[in-house]
């Protein structure tokens, strides 16, 4: 898979998961907080509040950096928060 996608966890304690690619990220409630409260951010600061969501770690934001640099950002941050306002709650 390339690029990012958010959808709803099959099952367990996360709410959502993200994909990094081919790199399964879960979401915790607060992180998904944080990104449905970005809903109208630029790309800039949608980039920052989703690496601060998805990398927990240095390898999850070397992931984001590579695949954010790959697409046009204004066209991923749009996808991303259209996903994000489909999950329930």
């Amino acid at each position: 898979m390339d690029g990012f996608t958010i959808e709803p966890a099959a099952q367990g304690i996360y709410p959502a998961v993200c994909h990094l690619g081919d790199v399964y990220v879960p979401l915790t409630e607060e992180a998904l907080d944080r990104l449905r409260s970005a809903t109208t951010a630029t790309p800039e600061e949608f980039y920052r509040l989703f690496v601060d969501a998805v990398g927990a770690s240095a390898y999850l934001k070397e992931q984001v950096a590579q695949l954010w640099a790959k697409g046009d950002p204004a066209e991923q941050t749009r996808r991303l928060q259209q996903a994000i306002a489909k999950l329930p709650g």
